[in-house]
This record gives structure tokens, sequence and C-alpha cells, in this order.
């Protein structure tokens, strides 16, 4: 596998509230994370420094999983044990009251792929020349979407577009969505709001299916592309590329 991990501060916010992770078992499965600070909150950067350091020792040291559901499991709890570590350090420090993160991550493993989400912050792969999402994001506008309030190209506007539904650490016992994904993706893009928030699908695509570019030219142009579309958040991502078993 090859791997490119970039995070940048845009060009409006005084502090970088993302953090990142690549990290592999003792069975050489990866993980990737990538978590959001929320923003407006205090110490958005503390919390999702704290989720990442907590799975780079769990994970780091973790022998293999012996079936999909021990994946799932295992991530669920974990998820959710850091998230009320930070809750916990909430509690003891009033610089930190209220702080929280958005978190999504890619576990590439002997058993398949998997993907983990809670926020805002997502997972896509790359198959067939085609850029798709394989998170859903927790907000409300997409609550809305699903009951029929608003359609997709109003909550592109809608004024509480940024609006979470789901994080961590900022109530006691949250968790994570985590699932199985198919084993058809080449290449994972798994990346903050300031990338997809900005920057069209479209143009992550066509950069991304450069067959001229390596992983970390694409990862340097999708930066690139976010800052100019203002660079109003911070912007973090992970390209992972896998070499694909192809039958014969």
């Amino acid at each position: 596998m090859e791997i490119c991990a970039l995070t940048n501060i845009g060009l409006i916010r005084n502090k970088n509230q993302d953090s990142y992770l690549t990290v592999y078992n003792n069975n050489y499965d990866l993980l990737v994370l990538v978590c959001d600070g929320i923003g407006g909150n205090k110490a958005g950067e503390v919390a999702s420094y704290e989720i990442v350091k907590y799975f780079e020792r769990v994970f780091g040291n973790h022998n293999g999983f012996k079936d999909d559901e021990d994946v799932i499991t295992y991530f669920k709890y974990h998820v959710r044990v850091a998230s009320n570590h930070v809750y916990d350090l909430s509690l003891k420090n009033e610089d930190y009251e209220g702080m929280g993160t958005t978190i999504s991550g890619l576990v590439v493993s002997s058993l398949g792929n998997f993907v983990i989400n809670a926020g805002d912050s997502r997972v896509y792969g790359l198959f067939d020349s085609t850029l798709l999402p394989l998170t859903k994001d927790h907000t409300l506008v997409n609550e809305l979407i699903d009951r029929h309030v608003i359609s997709e190209k109003e909550a592109l506007t809608h004024p509480k577009r940024h609006y979470l539904t789901r994080f961590l650490g900022v109530y006691e016992g949250l968790s994570a969505d985590v699932y199985k994904i198919m084993d058809r993706y080449e290449t994972f893009l798994v990346c903050s709001d300031g990338l997809h928030g900005y920057v069209e699908k479209e143009i992550m695509l066509r950069i991304l299916n450069d067959p001229d570019t390596d992983l970390a030219a694409k990862g340097d142009y999708l930066i690139k592309a976010a800052l100019e579309a203002g660079g109003y958040d911070n912007i973090t991502l992970v390209l992972v590329k896998k070499e694909l078993r192809h039958e014969e």
C-alpha cells in the first residue's frame, strides 16, 4: 500500500483543530483516522488529538481480528472509550469544557475494508474512475434531506448546514458507525470537511484520476484546490492506494 497524509491550517483559522493517524497493528492491518475538532467549541484540537493518540496506542498493539464482527465490535467499543476519555478531560479542566471532534476512519485488514464515522468528515473510494462517498454525514441537513423537508440543492446553502447530529467527546457514551465495505476500491480518500466542503467532487475526481500524477502530488493538488477555494477551514486528508488482487 501507498499512503499520503497531509494537513493544512487553511487561510482563515488561527489554529489547526484537525488531527490524523496512520498506524499498522501487529497483523499489518492498517488504520487511518481523520478527526476534526468541533469549530466554535473550546479545545477542539485537544479533542481530535486525544482520539488519534488513543488509537495509536491501542490499535498499534493489537494482534489482528478473527472475523468481521470482531472488527465492528472492537471499533465501536474503542471509539466509545476514546470519546469518554475526551469527555472526562472536559470535566477536569474548564478550558476544555464542551470540546468535541468528528471521526472518520478506514480499516484495511486481512478480512477486508471497514469504515468508521461520526460527524461530517468523510471516507471516499475511487472505483472505475468514479469517486464514491462511503460514509454518510451526521448533520442536520442530511436528516432534513432524509425526511424530504429540503432538497440536496437547498442543503448546500442552508444556514444550519454545518450543524452536527453526532460527534465524539461532548457527552458520555457517544460512539460511531462502523461497517464493512466492498473490496473493489483502488484508492481511498479520508478527509475533513475543509476539503470536501469547499472543493467540488468533480475537481477531486479529476485530480485523483490523473494517471500521470503520483499519490503525493495528488495530495498536494487537493490541498491547493481547497486553498484556492478560500481555505476557510483546516484541511486534512489521507490517501491510501491499494494493490488490488486480480483473479487469474
